[in-house]
């Protein structure tokens, strides 16, 4: 069995040479021409000196090119670097030097920008997508990449399972960038549980709808391929409307769908699901943060042929937890349910000690789909991973997820808290996700988030933002959250807002929110001192 993710698109092609690989944004892909397009990419960095497992970025917006980029990076023995092509130059150029990337794959019209940011990266020596000179870096022109395509299928270089496949870069808590380093095997490992989990298939269609620098796109990308199935890539100005995004799923019979809560979210409120057949959707998979209740039964009685699936995982660990809904009624809080295969989860107290049945505690994971670990930051690893020997000299590494979590009568784990979502009011500890939830059983409000601000010296101040239906007034809102929570609980500022700010993967932005401490709004209400 492939162990390599390249060598899912070959092995696909294979079996079905004009099954689409991709469809939308430039036209449909076969499995066939996405091979021979990601092997001219692989031919072209390994003519201009490539080493195996050194880095490559890949700065593209989105489209075909993206998933030729990645799997041809990865053919070539390379270690691909996703950038978030929003990414302000600043950023850009912090990822490529933390990685010593040496090798960037992009696109013309960001030849202008490349060029201050090239200069002061001294490991990058070679550019490929543009036309004009960037300093003395060498180029090709994407004429070139395709001048080198063949029929010979991708290139026979050695590539091992240990070796680095990806590095995906997110933000800490502190907004400290993580390099999080995966293997082919913990990428695989992940790729092949999704596969038989949701019984992907060659007629299934998935939706690649998120940002491709995040880990949503190992599903998006190389699970649809390990199966022969489809991904329809979905164009930036249908995502900023739910009701184009709920068009084109009907038009393209999208069969999975893999996202935050927040993007159904959108689509059950604004995406005239009403005025859609999307019978054709069969699962929903949803990961990332909290689904509310309230939307969560209003969107299964909207799509009553789709099964829903919570996902639980962090990108350090792809999924590592699944919970499938009944068919019924559903427990409340939604539980994140069990261990995927080949994984084992441990609960622990703060001696990192197992707690007693029912006790919450920090949950602890090892397994095949766990990253390898925080790319070239040892003092992370240090604290990321918990070490203990076992049986026979041997050694087991677990990976800290820094979630509370308790375990339920039935064996399945239920999420607590985020140790880092705990903040202190004027000595009282306060559950950032509590207060969203008391937010969200209020009837008009959509969308909640609740964040800290810093005073600049030792103190927080506890802050809320909410997108609202209606009439309603920040006033009303706080005063019917007293009845809600302890006085220390009630936010000091509450804020109204036509949208909430995002990540790229569309959770909420916590860290922008907490950092801006003042953003423009329809109506802000602060304490009165």
């Amino acid at each position: 069995m492939t162990r390599l993710l390249h060598r899912t698109i070959q092995d696909a092609a294979h079996r079905q040479p004009d099954a689409i690989a991709t469809r939308g944004l430039g036209g449909d892909r076969s499995y066939q021409q996405l091979v021979r397009r990601s092997g001219a990419l692989a031919r072209t960095l390994l003519e201009r000196g490539l080493q195996r497992q050194a880095r490559v970025a890949v700065l593209l917006d989105r489209g075909p090119r993206v998933p030729e980029s990645f799997y041809g990076v990865l053919a070539a023995g390379g270690a691909l670097v996703p950038i978030d092509p929003r990414s302000p130059a600043a950023q850009i150029e912090r990822i490529l030097e933390a990685t010593g990337a040496t090798h960037l794959v992009t696109e013309p019209k960001r030849a202008a920008g490349l060029g201050e940011i090239a200069a002061r990266c001294h490991t990058l020596r070679h550019v490929i997508g543009v036309v004009d000179p960037i300093g003395d870096r060498s180029i090709a022109s994407w004429t070139e990449v395709e001048a080198a395509e063949t029929n010979d299928g991708l290139p026979d270089v050695p590539v091992l399972e240990l070796d680095t496949a990806y590095i995906l870069h997110t933000s800490g808590s502190t907004g400290t960038p993580k390099l999080i380093r995966h293997t082919h095997a913990s990428a695989m490992a992940f790729v092949e549980w999704a596969v038989a989990a949701y019984d992907l298939g060659s007629e299934d269609r998935l939706s690649q709808h998120s940002s491709h620098h995040t880990c949503f796109a190992t599903f998006d990308y190389y699970a649809a391929a390990r199966a022969g199935a489809s991904t329809v890539l979905f164009s930036p100005a249908t995502l900023k409307l739910p009701g184009s995004l709920s068009l084109t799923i009907e038009r393209e019979a999208i069969s999975v769908w893999y996202s935050v809560p927040t993007a159904l979210v959108q689509l059950l409120l604004r995406g005239a699901l009403e005025e859609r057949d999307l019978a054709s959707l069969r699962w929903i998979l949803f990961a990332g943060e909290t689904f509310p209740r309230k939307h969560l039964e209003r969107l299964r009685r909207r799509l009553p042929k789709a099964r829903f699936s919570h996902v639980y995982g962090s990108t350090e660990v792809n999924v590592c937890t699944y919970y499938h809904l009944p068919d019924g009624e559903f427990p409340d809080p939604l539980p994140i349910g069990r261990p995927c295969e080949h994984t084992a989860a441990e609960v622990v107290d703060g001696d990192l000690e197992p707690v007693a049945a029912g006790a919450s505690g920090e949950l602890l994971i090892r397994g095949s789909t766990v990253m390898s670990g925080y790319w070239n930051d040892p003092d992370r690893n240090h604290t990321a991973f918990y070490r203990r020997p076992s049986g026979g000299g041997f050694e087991e590494t677990y990976f800290r997820t820094g979630d509370q979590v308790q375990t339920l009568a039935n064996g399945d784990l239920a999420f607590v808290a985020r140790t880092d979502l705990q903040i202190k009011i004027r000595g009282h500890r306060v559950e950032l996700g509590e207060v969203e939830a008391a937010l969200l059983d209020l009837d008009e409000v959509e969308e909640a988030v609740a964040y800290s601000v810093s005073d600049g010296e030792a103190s927080l101040s506890l802050r809320a933002a909410v997108v609202s239906r209606g009439a309603t007034s920040a006033d009303a809102l706080r005063d019917r959250l007293r009845d809600l929570l302890p006085a220390y609980a009630v936010p000091e500022s509450l804020e109204i807002l036509d949208r909430l700010p995002r990540t790229p993967t569309g959770k909420v932005d916590r860290q922008s929110l907490s950092a801006s401490g003042q953003i423009e709004t329809r109506e802000q209400k602060v304490a009165e001192p």
